[in-house]
């Protein structure tokens, strides 16, 4: 018994003190230090937690079943609107809409659709929850789609839509806003 509290005893010493090199003009031991210092200098993007909530939604509801590029992607649209003038914030994008009541047109439809609510805990809301907070704070998945992307749509739909499709990513196509130039027309040759 009593050997096993000395061998505690030295343990616990040993967690706090660091024996140095025996130095006679040195003591034996000095303290560990208990905090460590953050640096002050260090800057780290601040976004309210709201947005990256408003994203996340919106990365849940309209692509919640795709792959994480998938989801980046929906993600970047809303940071390329942003970037374009649409809203100031991504809840301002997510959000925007035209019209009123039955007239109402939402820029992603599950804001004018009855959803239900997330469970926050869920793991595919988690997913979408750390895609929202990449974009947002750290800028990531610039490569997925570019900057000049800022519509997609499901596969399952065809909208008459004018602009230039960009790219597939799972079941969205991804457009920029340059509107396709119309073909030329053939002239009839002279007879």
């Amino acid at each position: 018994m009593t050997k096993s509290i000395f061998y505690l005893f030295f343990f616990l010493m040993g967690m706090l003190f660091v024996f140095v090199p025996q130095d006679y003009n040195q003591p034996y031991f000095t303290l560990v230090p208990t905090h460590i210092e953050i640096p002050t200098h260090i800057s780290v993007p601040k976004v309210d937690l709201k947005q990256i909530t408003c994203l996340a939604r919106n990365i849940y509801y309209e692509a919640g079943g795709e792959s994480i590029l998938g989801q980046a992607a929906v993600a970047r649209v809303v940071l390329n609107r942003m970037n374009h003038g649409f809203a100031r914030t991504a809840c301002g994008v997510v959000y925007q809409s035209t019209g009123e009541d039955e007239d109402r047109v939402c820029q992603f439809s599950w804001v004018c659709s009855d959803v239900p609510e997330i469970n926050r805990n869920h793991p595919a809301y988690r997913r979408a929850e750390k895609i929202a907070r990449d974009v947002l704070v750290n800028n990531a998945y610039r490569e997925v789609i570019p900057d000049t992307v800022l519509f997609f749509h499901s596969i399952l739909i065809e909208p008459n839509w004018t602009y230039r499709q960009v790219k597939i990513i799972g079941n969205h196509l991804f457009y920029a806003r340059s509107k396709i130039r119309p073909k030329p027309v053939d002239e009839p040759a002279p007879e």
